[in-house]
């Protein structure tokens, strides 16, 4: 459980969190309008710092224009933004979270002004995020929605609510997380991650075009190249994934999430010998101990 720490960025002011909000009967929460990107931060030698700040906001900032959102704060105005809420926080790990709003009360689904509000706060974990190898379960109709329904690129509160459903059916079942597949029934993504699978020492990921373009999965991929891990991006059927060497997630609040089983059907190896290798140099790379890495870093202080 992540609590929001007791100052926020609203519009370039710090305001107290608890004070802050969206109106119920406005468009974020009656029409699913709000854009998110979720961050994180953790101490390093040299203080707190936010991985890879820049490309995330990159990413909130696609979501606001695939909206049609109008924001009047560039990039780097968005990144001191959550560098000064992590510094207030006083805490040194974390999430980070920029989100976009309307606040219009129309009921009208596209209504008149589009002028969104940005909020901009740190979350801590109340609960440590689980680290234990996960069971996934996979249906033949929980999918991901297709790119021509909505661009996979958008982080919107609206998107969620499938994949929502989708993860309750797969706790029901006796699972930890659900995979959704493709329109075409390959492996897409899970709710909140990428996926990855470990296939006679390629490591496999599914193409964009289809997923959220995941900052995590990236900084993996970049990570396996550079350790001559090969690489393989393309589609990934589902027969391959279940009966993969390794497997696992990537995501902001995991970061790396070795899979155990799916729909039942124990992996190889939970966490496998390449999955453990990602896993130790993400973590050096995010706690500031990869000397080829620090671009990744945006420091808070």
């Amino acid at each position: 459980m992540a609590i929001t720490a007791p100052l926020l960025w609203l519009d370039g002011t710090m305001v107290e969190s608890k004070t802050a909000g969206a109106p119920l009967m406005g468009h974020a929460a009656q029409r699913g309008s709000l854009v998110f990107d979720v961050g994180s931060f953790r101490t390093t030698p040299r203080g707190p710092a936010l991985f890879r700040a820049r490309d995330h906001v990159a990413r909130f900032l696609r979501s606001v224009g695939i909206v049609g959102l109008e924001v009047r704060f560039d990039a780097e105005t968005l990144v001191r933004a959550a560098a000064r809420v992590v510094a207030e926080s006083g805490s040194e790990e974390g999430l980070v979270r920029w989100s976009a709003f309307l606040t219009a009360r129309e009921p009208d689904l596209v209504p008149r002004d589009l002028a969104a509000h940005v909020a901009v706060a740190a979350q801590t974990f109340q609960d440590p995020p689980r680290r234990a190898p996960i069971r996934v379960a996979v249906f033949d109709d929980a999918r991901k929605a297709a790119p021509e329904v909505l661009p996979p690129d958008t982080k919107a509160a609206g998107a969620y609510l499938g994949p929502m459903i989708a993860r309750k059916r797969a706790i029901a079942a006796g699972a930890d997380d659900v995979v959704l597949l493709d329109k075409d029934g390959d492996i897409a993504e899970a709710p909140i991650a990428n996926v990855f699978a470990v296939i006679d020492r390629t490591l496999w990921t599914p193409p964009l075009g289809r997923i959220l373009p995941g900052i995590t999965r990236d900084s993996v991929l970049a990570i396996a190249r550079a350790m001559s891990i090969p690489v393989r991006e393309d589609r990934l059927p589902l027969d391959r994934f279940t009966s993969a060497d390794e497997a696992f997630l990537t995501a902001t609040s995991l970061p790396i999430a070795p899979i155990a089983s799916v729909n039942g059907r124990p992996l190889g190896a939970a966490p496998g010998p390449i999955t453990t290798r990602l896993t130790e140099q993400l973590a050096l790379a995010r706690s500031g101990q990869a000397p080829d890495r620090q671009e990744w870093l945006t420091y808070a202080r």
